[in-house]
């Protein structure tokens, strides 16, 4: 039969003895001792062991920062486009590849610039980062996959943390 609070093991009556203790003086330790007494004498440490990580999670994270690194990535390569196209470098570049890449044409063998579309340039480059950021994703869920089943076998990692002390 389990024990409940409606239904004690013991239950005390009327007929129960009383019972007396000796009752010693507190003294109440000023605020000084008390927070001396209480101060532990270095930084407080734990030890802690990271045994598995959860893989909807670490998919989770993984997409969002690789994702989100990807936007910054493409950004910068962006501004960069912007600011040499400003300062007329790839204008100078698509002289150079129409001559690497066309035909010359005319008589006197000049070569005609090849286009160089930002648009479908920077689309490309979208559509490869995220599909890189995907990848990177599932590698990192794979990883953790890995880690889960070594650290069944192993144990997993103990990591030491420590307050710092102010």
């Amino acid at each position: 039969m389990a024990t409940t609070t409606d239904d004690p093991i013991a239950t005390t009556g009327a007929d129960a003895p009383p019972i007396d203790l000796p009752v010693e003086p507190s003294v109440v330790p000023s605020r000084a001792q008390r927070s001396r007494r209480e101060r532990p004498v270095g930084p407080r440490r734990t030890k802690v062991t990271v045994r598995r990580f959860g893989i909807t999670s670490v998919l989770k994270v993984s997409l969002i920062f690789s994702f989100c690194a990807m936007v910054v990535f493409w950004l910068a390569l962006l501004m960069i486009f912007l600011i040499l196209q400003a300062g007329g470098a790839i204008d100078s570049l698509a002289k150079i590849l129409g001559c690497v890449v066309n035909e010359p044409v005319g008589t006197k063998n000049q070569c005609v610039p090849a286009v160089i579309d930002a648009k479908v340039l920077f689309t490309y480059l979208f559509l490869a980062g995220v599909v890189l950021s995907v990848a990177w994703a599932l590698i990192t869920t794979f990883a953790a996959v890995i880690y889960n089943l070594i650290s069944d076998m192993v144990g997993g990692v103990e990591v030491t943390l420590a307050e710092k002390r102010r």
